[in-house]
């Protein structure tokens, strides 16, 4: 696609697409105040599911196990899916 443009609509069309990014990235950030109002930022973790990345609470996410078996695999998500070991 960039390679028919000539050296100046190049550079445009590369900087229209980082604008882009970081607009969508910006957009995913906010969107942390409409989906988890009630949970604490601390407690938030970036996880992906097919690639898509969502807001997970990780101390919620254990109470939902369809959520949490379809994450995306990380050493995090390997953690949380181990059982949790009673104390005495």
């Amino acid at each position: 696609m960039l390679r028919n443009h000539p050296d100046g609509q190049r550079e445009l069309t590369t900087k229209e697409l980082r604008i882009k990014e970081l607009a969508d990235e910006l957009n995913f950030y906010k969107s942390i105040f409409n989906t988890h109002r009630n949970s604490a930022i601390f407690n938030l973790r970036i996880k992906k599911i097919n690639g898509k990345r969502l807001w997970i609470d990780k101390v919620i996410v254990h109470s939902d196990h369809q959520l949490l078996h379809s994450l995306d695999l990380d050493d995090e998500v390997e953690e949380w899916k181990k059982p949790v070991r009673c104390s005495r």
